[in-house]
């Protein structure tokens, strides 16, 4: 089955590219990247990705509802590389939001005309603003970079209006104060919006291979607890597990896989979810730059047809991670599914299962409770 025909381009679509160079590897760092590859392999990576989206772009009547440029470090590419990209994306408009990520040593004034033109918010991995934590995370930047980084998005967010999300990591297991850190971010920036990860320490990883350990559960639940209450203080709502935002500033793209909607991922080791009267789709890329480079546009996508069991379950596997909740009328279309009973932590409001704080900390383990609580008509 070819890759385009997983995805009915008349609904609205989301767009997902996957740019997997960085100038190193962070420790922490699970996702698909490679160090050190040369420019003629970055510039052909993004010639092979400029062809698949204009393959895909000229089947679509109306433009992307939203598109994230993400990695690895998009700021790998020049400027002249990421606009390429950038045309390619707007070719039947500009998304209502169109995001690009960037490590604090990448962004310069060179990239500003990018946002003006075509991109509309940056998200940039701040991590943390402590010296040691950011050499325990392997990080490539140091607390001065951050900072002028900071001060940098500010000034494009005032120049161009582009919003700003920056990307924060706490339990992590070192002597800082995840709480200054956080104060001292909103002081200086006010994003309008934060990303807060706890840290875990994945196979494969730097982390992982030094036999490191995450901070113990109690230790997580208070931090946590803590850097949440934080930040409702200060006039973030906590939309998400890991999401906050200033109001109407709730990230679009994301919102697009919690709502389980369509999306298409495009580069390697990217992932898409398609919807066509046949059925859902899964379509996985493969985590190799000189295989997709040297292949046929599309030919490199592993395709799958879900189960009703399984868009079951990611349909409760998302739902029950953001406040808008799980459509308790859309998992009942799926196979006659109805719920017996609801998890500690979260109510039943206009036909949607809701969290509350609590239910965030539990979404995970609230998912496997749901779904046992299912009986099928």
């Amino acid at each position: 089955m070819a890759f385009l025909s997983c995805f009915d381009l008349r609904k609205q679509s989301s767009l997902y590219l996957h740019i997997p160079f960085c100038f190193s590897k962070c420790a922490y760092c699970a996702f698909y990247s490679n160090s050190g590859c040369s420019e003629t392999l970055i510039s052909s990576y993004v010639d092979k990705l400029c062809d698949e989206i204009e393959a895909l772009t000229t089947l679509m009547d109306k433009p992307f509802y939203t598109a994230f440029i993400g990695g690895g470090n998009p700021g790998c590419l020049s400027p002249e590389d990421l606009e390429r990209i950038c045309k390619k994306v707007c070719a039947k408009g500009r998304p209502v939001e169109f995001t690009c990520e960037m490590n604090p040593e990448s962004l310069t004034r060179n990239h500003f005309p990018l946002f003006e033109k075509y991109m509309t918010r940056l998200s940039m991995g701040i991590q943390s603003l402590d010296e040691k934590a950011l050499s325990f995370l392997g990080r490539n930047c140091s607390l001065e970079d951050e900072l002028k980084a900071i001060n940098m998005a500010k000034d494009l967010r005032e120049k161009t209006g582009t919003s700003l999300n920056f990307d924060l990591i706490c339990c992590i297991p070192t002597e800082h104060n995840s709480i200054s850190d956080m104060k001292k971010i909103v002081e200086m920036a006010t994003p309008d919006h934060i990303s807060l990860y706890a840290l875990s320490i994945e196979e494969g990883t730097g982390l992982y291979k030094r036999g490191l350990s995450p901070m113990s559960d109690d230790r997580q639940y208070a931090e946590l607890k803590s850097l949440w209450s934080v930040l409702n203080s200060l006039g973030y709502e906590h939309y998400e597990v890991s999401n906050f935002a200033k109001k109407g500033k709730e990230s679009l793209h994301n919102s697009v896989y919690w709502d389980y909607e369509q999306y298409i991922g495009l580069g390697c080791s990217a992932a898409s979810t398609g919807f066509t009267q046949e059925g859902t789709y899964r379509c996985e890329n493969i985590s190799d730059i000189k295989t997709y480079v040297s292949s046929e546009i599309f030919s490199t996508y592993n395709l799958t047809r879900l189960s009703d069991e399984e868009i079951e379950e990611e349909l409760i596997m998302l739902g029950l991670r953001h406040k808008k909740g799980l459509s308790l009328q859309r998992l009942e279309k799926i196979r006659g599914s109805k719920i017996r009973s609801i998890p500690d932590g979260f109510s039943i409001i206009d036909n949607y299962i809701v969290p509350n704080e609590e239910g965030l900390l539990t979404a995970d383990a609230a998912a496997l409770s749901v779904d046992s609580a299912l009986y099928t008509l």
